[in-house]
């Protein structure tokens, strides 16, 4: 903050690191004002918002993610204590609200800029629905660092088919900053039509609507629309039903599953990733993206695995950070195979391979049982011994 005459002023000069971006050398901003303390305040909000902008230029790589002059008009009507309104939305406001802009604009001298951005004269860009997805990456790349390809893959697919079913139910040329309660109602309705035909269990609608609403809201914020997204969603929520996956009994595994003769007919490396699953109740992801280097430890006094992201891979959330003691058939695994599974990298692929495997050697009691279901023996297996709940956690 810099005072010429009586006036109080916003300088700064556009770090070296942003020109390439923001062309500007310095930004000067009357603050409009002679009262020091009034000038402090409105000098700590241009900042803000200018050192959002910065990092929004920064994030898209200064793509054209927005319109620049509706982002400055934004910006100048939040530093006056105004959320920014189209010219039409304002006279469709109340009248105080209508007289305190007026006002406002009269104490700022009618030539100002900000006078165009108290009164709504910047037209606002129009996001359309079927944009919001594309939009959406960038801005949340952060999320997506030590995922492997297939991790990454994984992450979005629930997200586009989120966005692709509402949609398709609200219209994908809808403006996200047209989208209103009754928009949202619709595509509950409609989810509940799915859940009710039993295409669609409540937790599944359930994590539609969590997608859909984290999109919508980091596009909205990104692009400084001014809706309240976490207001449109409140209170949305289906009850949810209980996991349909099974798990096997312990001894059919260990009669069957775990029985040479019945993988005589499989892959070693699919034979590995059953007997390293039996034992350590481990994702499918995470016995295979181990690196034999940083994370299989067999000549420890306890021989474990430690998962955790590597080189080549990320883990599912945090907690999933673990390490985990071998015994049984995992250990025996680990001591035919030290170096781990190279044969196979996406889980996908040989957990389909093992399925049909099971399928049609008679090792699927149920047509809800699936290699995974080995993960929910396992901790059924911690419960039948009552192992306390933190061990059961942390192992899991």
């Amino acid at each position: 903050m810099i005072k010429i005459g009586q006036t109080y002023y916003y300088f700064r000069r556009v770090p070296q690191h942003v020109q390439q971006y923001d062309s500007r050398q310095f930004i000067k901003i009357s603050l409009k004002t002679k009262n020091e303390e009034e000038a402090k305040r409105r000098e700590r909000i241009y900042d803000d918002y200018i050192e959002e902008f910065w990092r929004s230029l920064i994030r898209t790589g200064g793509a054209n993610g927005f319109d620049a002059d509706y982002k400055t008009a934004v910006t100048l009507a939040r530093a006056h204590g105004f959320a920014y309104k189209s010219a039409t939305e304002i006279a469709k406001s109340s009248l105080s609200e209508v007289i305190e802009r007026v006002n406002a604009t009269a104490q700022i001298g009618a030539k100002d800029e900000v006078v165009s951005a108290v009164l709504g004269g910047v037209d606002r860009p129009s996001i359309p629905l079927s944009d919001c997805i594309e939009k959406f990456w960038p801005l949340c790349a952060d999320r997506l660092t030590g995922k492997s390809d297939n991790q990454v893959r994984k992450w979005k697919n629930p997200r586009i088919r989120a966005m692709k079913e509402f949609t398709q139910i609200v219209g994908e040329d809808k403006d996200i900053a047209t989208l209103t309660r009754k928009d949202i109602l619709r595509f509950q309705q409609h989810l509940f039509k799915l859940i009710k035909g039993n295409k669609m269990t409540g937790g599944t609608a359930n994590k539609q609507f969590i997608h859909v609403k984290d999109v919508l809201r980091i596009v909205a914020n990104s692009e400084d629309i001014e809706i309240d997204i976490d207001e449109l969603f409140k209170k949305i929520k289906f009850k949810d039903t209980p996991s349909s996956r099974a798990s096997f009994e312990a001894k059919f595994v260990q009669r069957e599953i775990l029985n040479p003769a019945n993988l005589s007919n499989l892959n070693i490396e699919a034979r590995f990733l059953i007997y390293a699953m039996a034992d350590t109740g481990a994702r499918e992801c995470e016995i295979i993206g181990l690196d034999k280097n940083q994370d299989i430890f067999l000549d420890s006094d306890i021989p474990y695995i430690w998962i955790r992201a590597n080189d080549h891979r990320g883990i599912k959330t945090p907690q999933s950070d673990r390490k985990v003691p071998l015994v049984g058939s995992a250990l025996y695994a680990f001591q035919q195979m030290p170096q781990g599974i190279t044969r196979y990298t996406n889980p996908d692929s040989v957990s389909n391979l093992i399925n049909r495997y099971f399928k049609n050697h008679n090792l699927k009691p149920t047509d809800k049982h699936t290699l995974y279901s080995l993960r929910h023996t396992f901790k059924d297996r911690l419960r039948d011994i009552e192992a306390p709940e933190e061990i059961i956690d942390e192992l899991m």
